[in-house]
Order: structure tokens, then sequence, then C-alpha cells
């Protein structure tokens, strides 16, 4: 049988099939879980670390989030936010990323998804705090801009942050990490400090309180929805967008 022939007919079957409702392997199935295209970066370098955090919040991996941070690793919140809110330390920042990655909280769902790049080069120097010397400890301050889409809103960030990293012959590593083989052989970097400069200053407590008030609402309203008579919660801006903070989203699912 000459080709021509057989790629009609291979064609005329395909249309067939498809007619019928069979899978076309042409237009495959598109799944609903989270697909990562590009392989996480290896934190061979300071600024590589970083590059690991934002491609860990882009794609929402908890797994890889985990051997990031430092045994003595801190959240500091901005100065506002700072006056009600201790440091987070480290099993506390992974616990939370993991509600916004994958879990979500009773009152939040994970988040649906999340944009981050950071502005700039990522540019390290000589970490500025006393008693921490190059080149094994190293900082970056980069601006920022986060866009997390939420259950009805859309997290917007934009502003300044600051990271402290540590090559790993210097860092204190985790045990559990030290356990699955990670070694302080100063091929990689972890972040021992991280620093929120991204608030507005617009009362970061009363707005959670009022994102946790649309949760409830929606967990409580059956189908999903409002209980009827209820008022629907006002948007916190047009759009469902609001300008928020890292630390407030940190907060929400804290």
């Amino acid at each position: 049988m000459k080709r021509t022939t057989i790629m009609t007919l291979l064609a005329a079957t395909l249309a067939a099939l498809c007619a019928a409702g069979c899978f076309n392997p042409f237009q495959p199935l598109v799944g609903t879980a989270e697909a990562v295209s590009d392989p996480p970066p290896k934190p061979t370098s300071a600024a590589n670390a970083l590059e690991l955090l934002r491609w860990c919040w882009v794609n929402r991996q908890i797994s890889e989030y985990e051997e990031l941070f430092t045994d003595d690793f801190q959240f500091a919140f901005s100065d506002v936010e700072a006056v009600d809110n201790l440091p987070i330390p480290r099993w506390e920042e992974i616990e939370i990323a993991r509600k916004l990655f994958v879990d979500g909280t009773i009152n939040e769902p994970r988040a649906k998804r999340i944009d981050l790049n950071f502005s700039g080069t990522l540019k390290p120097i000589a970490d500025q705090r006393p008693g921490k010397m190059s080149p094994w400890h190293k900082q970056i301050n980069t601006g920022v801009v986060l866009n997390a889409e939420l259950a009805d809103q859309i997290w917007s960030v934009q502003g300044d942050v600051t990271f402290y990293l540590t090559r790993s012959d210097s860092a204190l590593i985790p045990r559990e990490l030290q356990d699955r083989g990670f070694k302080a052989d100063g091929k990689r970097w972890y972040i021992d400090r991280w620093e929120d400069k991204t608030s507005t200053g617009q009362g970061g407590a009363s707005l959670i309180d009022h994102l946790l008030r649309q949760a409830r609402a929606r967990s409580a309203a059956p189908s999903g929805g409002l209980h009827q008579g209820a008022a629907a919660p006002a948007a916190l801006t047009p759009g469902n967008e609001h300008q928020g903070s890292w630390g407030g989203l940190m907060l929400l699912y804290r």
C-alpha cells in the first residue's frame, strides 16, 4: 500500500475516533495538578539560593523549600507589623509555606497561583551584621513584586527585602537535613535571615481580621456561598486586589 494511502487512512481513523469522543493524541487532556516545567535552581551561590526561593513560590513546591533555611533562620516583619509579631523561625516558616502552597487553612484555601519576581540583579555584598565575615556570609538587598491569587482576592506586594545568606561550611544546618546527607562542604548556600520591608502601613491586623471574616462566611455558607440574606463582604479594592506586605501574607497563613 502506498505511503499516501496509509496516511489518508490514519487521518480518517483518527477523525472518526475523535468524533466518537475518544482520546485525541494530538490534543491530550490537560490535568489540574501543577506542572513544574523548569528544574529547581541549585543553591551553589547566594544569588542562586534566592532563585530557588523564587522557584519554590512560583511552583508552590514545599520539599525544596524545606532545604533553603538554616536551623537558626528568622523571618523578620517590617517595623509596622513587628510591633505585634515576633520573628518567624524556620519550622514555622515551612509550616506557613505548606499551608500557602499545598494544604490551605480552615479559613483560607491554598493559593491558586503565585507570581514572584525580584527587581534588579541579585548582587551579593558583604554581610553588614557584626561578626559576619565574607566569603562565608553575604547579604542581598533587592526589590520584589509578588502576586498571590487567593480565594477571593489577589494579594499584591511591592517593596524592598533584605536576605542574609550563609555558606554551608559556616551555616547551622538543620539535623534533619544532615541526616539526609547535607554537608558543611562549602558547596551550598542557605538563608539565615529574611527582613521584610514591604509593609504599606495600612494596618495589617485589621486587614487579616477582614479576610478571615470573608473566609468564615465562605466556609459556613451552603455550597460554598453566603448564608441566605447575608450581605456579601465588601471588596478590598476594585478588582479584589489588595496591596499588602509579604509579612501580611505570612500572617494570613500563620
